[in-house]
């Protein structure tokens, strides 16, 4: 999650229909968007997604440890055509209380399939289980290496596997490592099942899982020139598979603003669609977006 962002950019946005991928097998299609801004406090900022009751609502955590349900309508092919907040609420800590200080930057939410819901936080670096997502909070035990993560770059993605075994990937190494580590947890216990290599200063923002066990990564770009680039990447968590990352998509400079949510899901087709929420900082350059795309692969 980037944070203190204040650059005199000013950022242009171009719904692009179809987006061609970067190998046959894959391509991106966008199908949806939606600018979702409000000015009401204590919104924005959003950091993490789930997708829930078919598609019709949608559950986004904010880096301030507030939660906001919207419910999304849709066309009779499913597209987005609205969406309203119909609940919001704090998420709070392992004594039911709201959260303060370094214990609010809420970066990522999954559901397992008991529906027990999964938060990651950052600066104090810890992953929260809460039984209902405006119940008190229980820790998960940390791997060693969550002490070693950078203030502002820590778990950044959580997913749920086949298995349902919780997955984590921080934004940025841990000191004095070059290589992303992707840590698995199983019973109680993380182990690190595999490292990726950071490719073009892209990090990870978001991960979820493909129906094939393939795991689909966002990750963001940011430069002072050129603003914010989006790319989705695939990986094996395969022990025995060594292929390397599969880019599907690179967007252009500022072709969407700072998506840091995702969520699959199927539509009634058996189409698979990707929801991405943006984060906008607070700042008045940026904006609350969705955007909706379909995954289609041979």
């Amino acid at each position: 999650m980037m944070k203190y962002i204040v650059f005199a950019l000013l950022i242009f946005f171009v719904i692009i229909p179809t987006l061609k991928a970067d190998i046959k097998e894959w391509q991106l299609e966008q199908v949806g968007f939606l600018n979702i801004d409000r000015s009401e406090k204590d919104y924005g900022g959003f950091s993490g997604l789930v997708i829930m009751n078919g598609g019709t609502k949608a559950l986004v955590v904010t880096d301030k440890s507030f939660f906001f349900v919207l419910e999304l309508r849709r066309d009779e092919n499913e597209n987005l055509i609205g969406y309203s907040v119909i609940r919001k609420g704090r998420i709070l800590s392992s004594k039911g209380k709201h959260l303060n200080g370094r214990n609010t930057d809420s970066e990522s939410i999954v559901i397992d399939k008991n529906n027990n819901y999964y938060i990651s936080f950052e600066s104090n670096h810890r992953i929260m289980m809460h039984a209902k997502v405006e119940g008190k909070g229980v820790f998960i035990p940390k791997h060693p290496m969550f002490r070693k993560l950078s203030v502002n770059k820590g778990i950044e993605a959580l997913a749920i596997d086949g298995e349902d075994r919780l997955i984590a990937i921080p934004e940025r190494p841990p000191l004095s490592i070059s290589d992303i580590p992707i840590f698995r947890l199983q019973n109680n216990k993380w182990d690190i099942i595999k490292y990726i290599k950071i490719k073009d200063n892209f990090l990870i923002t978001d991960a979820d899982f493909l129906p094939q066990g393939l795991l689909l990564v966002l990750e963001r770009n940011f430069s002072w020139t050129q603003g914010f680039k989006t790319r989705f990447r695939l990986i094996s968590l395969d022990n025995f598979d060594d292929t390397k990352p599969i880019t599907v998509f690179t967007s252009t400079a500022n072709q969407f603003d700072n998506l840091e949510g995702m969520a699959l899901w199927k539509d009634k087709k058996g189409e698979m669609r990707i929801l991405t929420v943006s984060d906008d900082n607070f700042h008045p350059l940026q904006r609350s977006e969705i955007r909706e795309f379909f995954l289609k692969y041979e």
